[in-house]
């Protein structure tokens, strides 16, 4: 059952580290190797976890059971391209765990609809080195399923066990789209009006103005689903502000952290995804549409295109 992690960010490291500690074997590409053993941090305690091959070249390794692409969301699909010719073939072989909704989509584009399972995880996860990650909280949850609706078959039963050795709580489901809609529609609502206000989530909380913005940013974005014929009603929309509302105060988003440090940001697919496919659909999504042409200068400085 040997796992390929692709991407050393704070879930990938996080992740391997999570695999390794549950006996799963696991081989994890960064951008540089190492023989440093990844170091996993909850509070007080620093935990060596050695079984983790760290590569930066996939050749000459695998054939892999299952692969987890962790990489940001503008970066999937070379990972896909990368990670096929070295996985075993067969169905649920390529799980995805970005936030958007076009991650699935890239793969499956690369891998075919068989192989590629789609997720949302809840995770707060901090990179500290190279080959050292923070948990903040408890171990990582994670939604997923085939884009196409099928139910559990031999490919995913092999991601479920390595997933639930690991300590990761994984629910499946039927209807992937609807956890992948509402994921954007929490992320790029709270995270867009933090970037556009610089404020946590407790600022934006407290602010009764604030708190609609990002409220109809949600909305915004269940309209899109809705359009895409995702089944999300105001149940949905219910449980995201619940999210929203029972962040720590001190909360920001990792998209909103990027664009203010000045780093490349997954705004392209969060609020631009939002914007692209409302206007495909003839949706209007004038907050995110704010959000996105407010940062987008941001964005360009931060990648060298501005």
């Amino acid at each position: 059952m040997h796992c390929l992690v692709y991407g050393a960010g704070a879930v990938g490291l996080y992740t391997a580290a999570a695999l390794a500690r549950g006996g799963v074997p696991v081989t994890l590409k960064a951008r540089s190797a190492s023989a440093d053993p990844l170091t996993l941090v909850r509070g007080e305690r620093h935990e060596e976890v050695g079984d983790v091959r760290i590569v930066d070249d996939l050749a000459g390794h695998g054939p892999f059971d299952w692969a987890i692409v962790a990489t940001k969301a503008w970066q999937v699909t070379d990972a896909a391209r990368e990670i096929v010719p070295v996985l075993r073939p067969g169905p649920g072989r390529i799980l995805t765990v970005q936030n958007g909704v076009d991650a699935p989509e890239h793969v499956r584009g690369v891998a075919g609809t068989a192989a590629t399972l789609a997720g949302t995880v809840v995770v707060i996860a901090r990179r500290l080195a190279p080959s050292a990650v923070e948990l903040v909280g408890a171990d990582a949850s994670i939604t997923l399923g085939y884009l196409d609706h099928r139910d559990v078959d031999e490919g995913a039963a092999v991601v479920l066990e390595g997933l639930a050795a690991a300590g990761i709580s994984a629910s499946w489901t039927a209807r992937v789209d609807v956890a992948l809609w509402k994921k954007l529609a929490l992320v790029a609502s709270y995270g867009g009006v933090g970037a556009l206000s610089g404020a946590t989530v407790g600022e934006t909380r407290a602010v009764p103005e604030a708190r609609a913005l990002v409220e109809r940013a949600v909305q915004e974005v269940l309209a899109v689903a809705r359009a895409h014929e995702v089944p999300l009603t105001d149940d949905d929309l219910a449980d995201v502000l619940a999210v929203y509302d029972g962040f720590a105060p001190e909360t920001t988003a990792s998209m909103q952290r990027d664009l203010a440090e000045g780093r490349p940001s997954e705004l392209a697919d969060q609020n631009g995804a939002v914007v692209a496919h409302g206007r495909l659909l003839g949706v209007d999504t004038p907050v995110h549409e704010t959000i996105f042409a407010s940062q987008l200068p941001r964005e360009r400085s931060a990648r060298g295109t501005a």
